[in-house]
């Protein structure tokens, strides 16, 4: 099995040389002629689900870091009950914007690699606080920066010893100043993105707008790249897959620990603000999404039109998800058959999206797993 984090960084080459590619075109429409319908699609994503999303992540993560300063400057349970509610808003945002790992996000590394890998690595993070000495972006800490490092900071293991982490432990001041540091930098990267959606300099919703085909850098293919990316490699492999121990058609031991937000307990709320935030961007919310786009295909999918069969499948999905206990570490060991039902449904949809929704866009996905699905 791959390294996460060397396969998050290949994905992250894949999104670059996409955008150099998006970049280099005046009008990325020659592999289809509907440009009209292409362009009233990426309108509709970028401004009413894409810029929205970025700006709510904006406000959660500098409420979040608001918070911490706060704890900072003064560690008391009001303090931190303050912190751990702004970080869990915060992380639920950010599952809104995972799946739009180009352009802006990209150029600020906004990504999955940078600012969400887990389960992350105490060792070092304690190694860092020890020292002092760090530099929180670099590849060696990608595992210990980002929300999975501040969910160990703030939960693990209650609520007395993380006190005690930036009050009395002999290296107090140095946690604090590391909480502050991964916390300033998902605030700056954010405030980056969301800056660079709206920015009239660099017209970054113009040029989404305007690559209107559907080869290699054009926006619909990096915008169904990374949503089937975000879906299958991220939630059904690393958030469900590897915790309970399934990798493709590999059998592995059972580790609740390797779940999203281990120790605040969140994981389901965080799975099923995923599944819903990729349901949003394939039916373009209230206006034009994916889903018109397939349906205007008329394909059809064991007797019904595809469309339906992907509607359909959401809804299945977010049903199973929400039978699950709040925490998935949790129902990996006292409630394996509910696991393992939303996993199957997980597993359906991830054919639908990744090969019979992309082949009805004529999108093809650039990015390779080593799941064997």
């Amino acid at each position: 099995m791959k390294s996460r984090s060397i396969l998050l960084i290949a994905f992250a080459g894949v999104v670059c040389a996409g955008i150099i590619i998006s970049c280099s075109k005046s009008n990325n429409n020659s592999t289809d002629n509907n440009t009209s319908t292409n362009k009233a699609i990426l309108t509709n994503i970028g401004n009413t689900i894409i810029i929205p999303s970025f700006q709510n992540l904006s406000t959660a993560v500098n409420a979040m870091d608001a918070a911490i300063v706060a704890f900072n400057a003064s560690p008391t349970t009001i303090t931190l009950t303050a912190a751990q509610s702004s970080f869990k808003d915060a992380y639920l945002a950010w599952e809104a914007c995972s799946e739009f790992s180009f352009g802006p996000a990209s150029d600020q590394s906004l990504v999955t690699s940078n600012v969400n890998v887990f389960p992350t690595t105490v060792s070092t993070i304690q190694s860092n606080i020890n020292s002092g000495v760090y530099i929180i972006d670099a590849i060696g800490n990608l595992n210990a920066q980002g929300f999975p490092a501040l969910d160990y900071l703030l939960f693990s293991p209650d609520n007395t010893t993380v006190l005690a982490r930036f009050t009395t432990d002999s290296k107090a001041a140095n946690a604090k100043q590391y909480l502050a540091a991964v916390s300033g930098g998902i605030k700056s990267k954010a405030t980056a993105v969301l800056n660079a959606w709206l920015s009239t300099g660099s017209n970054y919703i113009s040029q989404f707008i305007n690559a209107t085909g559907v080869d290699a850098g054009s926006s619909l293919s990096l915008l169904v790249n990374g949503l089937v990316y975000d879906y299958d490699v991220i939630l059904k492999n690393y958030k469900i897959g590897i915790p309970f121990g399934k990798y493709g058609p590999t059998t592995l031991p059972q580790d609740p620990t390797k779940v999203e937000a281990y120790y605040s307990g969140i994981s389901v709320q965080l799975l099923i603000a995923q599944v819903q935030a990729i349901q949003n961007i394939y039916l373009g919310a209230s206006g034009q999404g994916l889903d018109d786009k397939v349906a205007s295909t008329n394909i059809q999918k064991n007797g019904s039109p595809l469309n339906d069969v992907i509607k359909a499948e959401f809804t299945t999905l977010l049903t199973k998800l929400q039978a699950l206990p709040a925490s998935l570490s949790g129902a990996i060991q006292n409630n394996s058959s509910t696991v393992n039902d939303a996993y199957t449904e997980v597993q359906k949809l991830v054919v639908l999206l990744k090969v019979d929704m992309s082949s009805a866009l004529g999108v093809k996905i650039s990015f390779q797993d080593d799941d064997g699905d």
